[in-house]
């Protein structure tokens, strides 16, 4: 599994439509196994993020099926007036606003397995 995060800048005001969309976020195509595992979006001062956990196996792949499902793309057609940058089936995941974990640090003292 591998976890990044889509940071896309979106327009200010517009926060509510963008909550509205998300009423409508395909679920049950996730259900369906397209290779993502969980998603945690996030909103506020201008910007648009959602953290994507993909399945086992290669990430490129998987991101890929994710973004070529045709709920997931009705879904972020419905995102694009108000939010930039969201992935299109045919993009390169080197060309889209992407970011992963470097660093993870809990007051336990535990570091996560999954980053460096």
């Amino acid at each position: 599994m591998q976890t990044v995060l889509l940071v896309c800048p979106m327009e200010l005001g517009k926060e509510q439509l963008v909550r509205e969309a998300h009423e409508r976020f395909p679920l049950a195509a996730l259900q369906r196994g397209i290779g993502v595992e969980r998603i945690v979006a996030f909103i506020g001062s201008g910007t648009y993020a959602l953290s994507l956990t993909t399945a086992d196996g290669d990430f490129q792949t998987n991101f890929a099926r994710f973004v070529a499902d045709p709920a997931v793309e009705r879904f972020f057609d419905a995102l694009r007036p108000y939010v930039r940058d969201l992935p299109r089936p045919d993009e390169k995941t080197a060309d889209l606003p992407l970011a992963t974990a470097m660093l993870l640090w809990q007051a336990n003292g535990e570091r996560d397995s999954t980053t460096p």
